[in-house]
């Protein structure tokens, strides 16, 4: 099953409909009055076979994760390898991993995830998969937008905000009280997603973070939640951004209160769901075998960096023997230095941890495509990191673009046709049995390797830079009914859906 995605390009004038319509939709990334990122008149079309393979790959990343935790419980238990626990507890204060285990020992399993792929199409390759990603108000209008002006093309878009209003309902009852403390930058674009939980008669109460202390306040074991001059019990709290500015003690009484039914977190606080250390696990010899060689089709290669000896054999295959020699010899974080220019162009290194300074917003993920002195200055600031004991992971670079047009939002008048590297976001809610339901993505492309949501702007040569949004259909009636698994070709359905503990007392250590 392989499938594919067009870019399918739309009349000029579109462009400035969407610059009009995303700004009267309040669809604003920190401040300003306007929409700030790039407009394309375009919309991401995704064929009958790739929907249905996203579908699977979504069955497949949650079977990923429940391995990599049953993992990390086995090194708990003293029946795998300490180091495994280590890392999935790196970074957290002790109230932080209390809250974990709890929550692990619990079995709470997120309901609703971002998927970023690189590629779609004969080959799919997954840079990350969020299961707490941020700015869901203002992605959900950016798509809702395009959905709404741009004119019907093959397939049919998705509904992200009701599907998450759904999500929150299946998670916490009819009537709930929703809470999202956010970043003060999503905060503005946030309110699209109130205002459409207001439609549906649901309470989804939005502020900033930083808030977070006073707002939120626990009497008699419920957690309420200060508005408008009530105490209002907490029923879903989306806890994205508050965790970092709220007492760690308050964390562990979270948990338990998830534990026992009293609320329902999302992502559960369980930071294994923060980290990308656990990609590297089905390229690791010792541990290959407990997953699907789908999903290391889906990952590319992944080799984990910790401690000081380096192996990045898994990445040589597929690649032009010359530079399958070197990346074969290397045996030491400084090894990459050395590496021929065509090598380190292969690769992106990426922190692997959930908690720090670079473990979100892309500030952990880098090339080593310049010079040899900057690729040493480079790795002397990862060398430190894993000093430090900070899991970090080399995938190889997926050199993947695609042709988009794209203008200023100020200059709708004047498109600019650019090689576009893409992240394509995959949304989907899950059930408590962790069957997947594609609610709908986005496209996101920019000149930049390192896709992002940066604001439009002119670079020093008067070319356009930042980054442009479309919304992604998807063709035929592909989404996945309530009772139904995903399948793969030639595949009976499943019906295990719990995953034992494995025995790993044979697995050798690190």
């Amino acid at each position: 099953m392989t499938g594919s995605i067009t870019i399918a390009r739309h009349a000029d004038q579109v462009a400035g409909e969407l610059a009009n319509a995303l700004t009267a939709s309040g669809l604003i990334y920190g401040s300003g009055d306007n929409y700030a990122s790039l407009i394309t008149p375009s919309s991401c079309v995704v064929d009958h076979a790739a929907t249905m393979a996203l579908t699977d790959d979504l069955a497949l990343l949650w079977r990923f994760y429940r391995a990599w935790n049953n993992l990390y419980r086995a090194s708990l238990a003293g029946e795998a390898p300490r180091w495994i626990a280590r890392l999935c507890e790196y970074g957290l204060c002790s109230e932080e991993i209390q809250a974990q285990r709890t929550t692990l020992a619990a079995g709470l399993t997120p309901r609703f995830c971002r998927v970023d792929y690189v590629a779609i199409g004969p080959q799919r390759i997954v840079a990350e998969v969020q299961w707490k990603s941020g700015g869901l108000g203002l992605f959900a209008g950016i798509h809702d937008v395009h959905a709404a002006v741009v004119p019907a093309t093959a397939g049919s878009p998705g509904n992200l905000a009701d599907s998450f209003c759904e999500m929150i309902r299946q998670s916490s009852g009819n009537d709930p009280v929703a809470v999202n403390p956010v970043r003060s930058v999503w905060y503005r674009g946030e309110h699209y997603l109130r205002r459409t939980c207001d439609g549906q008669g649901m309470r989804y109460i939005v502020f900033d973070r930083r808030e977070g202390a006073r707002r939120i306040i626990e009497r008699n074991g419920r957690f309420m939640v200060a508005d408008k001059g009530r105490l209002l019990p907490i029923d879903f709290l989306y806890a994205q951004e508050l965790l970092p500015v709220i007492a760690p003690t308050m964390i562990v009484r979270l948990a338990r209160a998830a534990v026992d039914g009293r609320l329902w977190i999302e992502t559960p606080l369980n930071y294994v769901y923060r980290q990308k250390w656990g990609m590297a696990l089905p390229f690791m010899p010792d541990y290959a075998r407990l997953f699907d060689d789908r999903l290391r089709a889906l990952f590319g290669a992944v080799a984990l960096l910790h401690g000081e000896e380096v192996d990045l054999s898994v990445l040589a295959d597929g690649v032009p023997d010359v530079i399958g020699q070197q990346l074969h010899a290397v045996r030491t974080i400084d090894d990459l230095a050395g590496l021929s220019t065509a090598a380190r162009r292969l690769l992106v290194l990426k922190c692997g941890s959930g908690s720090g300074a670079y473990y979100s917003q892309g500030r952990g993920v880098l090339r080593l495509n310049g010079s040899r002195s900057a690729a040493q200055k480079t790795l002397a600031f990862v060398k430190s990191r894993l000093a430090q004991g900070e899991p970090w992971i080399v995938q190889r670079y997926v050199d993947a673009t695609y042709r988009v047009d794209m203008c200023l939002p100020w200059a709708t008048h004047a498109l600019h046709s650019i090689d576009a590297h893409a992240r394509f976001m995959v949304y989907a809610t899950f059930d408590a049995r962790g069957t997947p339901h594609l609610i709908g993505g986005l496209g996101n492309f920019s000149s930049e390797w390192k896709v992002s949501g940066k604001s439009a702007r002119l670079d020093e040569r008067g070319r356009i830079a930042g980054a442009a949004f479309n919304e992604m259909r998807l063709w035929g009636e592909e989404l996945r009914t309530e009772n139904q698994e995903p399948r793969t070709e030639n595949q009976e359905p499943r019906t295990e859906s719990r995953c034992p503990i494995f025995n790993l007392t044979a697995f050798s250590p690190l």
